[in-house]
């Protein structure tokens, strides 16, 4: 089975949150899931346009810099001179991380793209923890209605930052709609430990929300890709040796996932080369790597 697009190899439009995990030892990544994204798709070669806001600090001067390093867009960085650029602080509590997502930064505050015509850029991905903000939930209104562009959305039910009664906003009509197997659970109501329930959740959201395809990701028992035509294609996981961390590994997959369909390449090749990237990506430290080999060879 082949996902195409009418006009493959067009620049994706990344919009959402740009941020550092701030840890106890001082130390500072920087990440956001829409932002590992970007970054992974232009090491894939496919030129993302991010649309997002730093502050007008050292935080902010790093962003763009790394940005610059890596060969990225910067026209659509924003910056907010009176809000700080977004952090996490991130805490361990009994050996086990705790993330506190600093409210009142840069990126709650995102501004609508000067942007005049959408027609250069192949699809809009974004998360739902953008819309935690007024400011930047309007942006994503907007962008959405203006651009028309397919979109790929990625669901994070990360309380305190999400409210159920954004889904129809968010994923109404959306080409493609990415989430786990829990959330998906608990927005469809139906246990989704088994894959004839997963596929029974997703008919249901289907005819609410009118979500073309979904990708659900099921830790270590791998991913289900649920497509329009009724298919589904199941993804095995790829085990990281050795294993160092799983951040990002959602944010890989998303990122080889979208670049496939960007390319129209066949989309179990594509699933199963996102579970390779997600599982290489576990076997480093972080979300992302600076390293261009990192990503030779990872779309079939």
């Amino acid at each position: 089975m082949f996902v195409s697009h009418d006009k493959p190899n067009r620049s994706p439009l990344i919009l959402g949150e740009v941020l550092f995990d701030c840890f106890p030892d001082g130390k500072q990544v920087l990440g956001g899931a829409p932002f590992n994204v970007a970054w992974n798709l232009q090491g894939l070669g496919f030129e993302p346009t991010m649309v997002s806001a730093i502050g007008d600090d050292a935080e902010g001067k790093t962003v763009l810099s790394a940005m610059s390093d890596w060969g990225m867009r910067q026209d659509q960085i924003q910056t907010c001179d009176e809000k700080p650029t977004g952090a996490v602080k991130v805490t361990i509590d009994n050996g086990e991380p705790k993330y506190d997502i600093l409210q009142d930064r840069a990126w709650d505050f995102v501004q609508p793209p000067s942007i005049d015509n959408y027609d250069s850029y192949s699809y809009l991905y974004y998360g739902s923890l953008a819309y935690r903000s007024p400011q930047t939930a309007e942006t994503i209104r907007r962008v959405i209605n203006e651009s028309q562009l397919p979109r790929f959305v990625d669901l994070n039910l990360r309380p305190p930052w999400f409210e159920e009664s954004w889904v129809p906003t968010l994923v109404d009509g959306a080409d493609w709609l990415k989430l786990n197997h829990e959330e998906l659970q608990k927005l469809t109501g139906i246990s989704c430990e088994t894959r004839e329930n997963v596929q029974k959740a997703v008919e249901k959201f289907r005819n609410v929300h009118k979500v073309a395809n979904f990708c659900i990701t099921s830790g270590s028992k791998g991913a289900y890709l649920a497509t329009e035509d009724g298919a589904g294609i199941e993804i095995a996981v790829t085990k990281p040796d050795p294993l160092v961390d799983t951040v990002g590994a959602g944010d890989a997959f998303a990122s080889v996932l979208l670049a496939g369909l960007i390319a129209g390449r066949p989309l179990r090749q594509v699933g199963e080369a996102a579970s390779r990237f997600a599982g290489k990506v576990c076997q480093n430290n972080g979300a992302t790597c600076r390293d261009k080999s990192f990503y030779e060879n990872v779309l079939p």
